[in-house]
């Protein structure tokens, strides 16, 4: 199994993956408005000033390591 597939395996299981100031989680775990919301992820840093939704669990995935390696 490879690094992407791992987080994809971790926010599967209802977690969030946070390296330094950077964040991922599937938003449906932490709103109680869950409709809809299924597959909408969230890579989110403060300090980059990046925030942004994501409906691919790829994309969003993608985003996080390239902003993992910049951290």
């Amino acid at each position: 199994m490879g690094v992407k597939a791992d987080y994809k395996s971790v926010l599967f299981s209802g977690c969030a993956i946070e390296y330094k100031d950077v964040s991922l989680c599937n938003l449906a775990d932490y709103t109680s408005l869950r409709g809809g919301m299924s597959s909408t992820y969230q890579v989110h840093s403060r300090k980059m000033k990046f925030s942004k939704i994501y409906k691919n669990i790829d994309e969003a995935v993608n985003m996080f390591l390239e902003l993992k390696r910049k951290a």
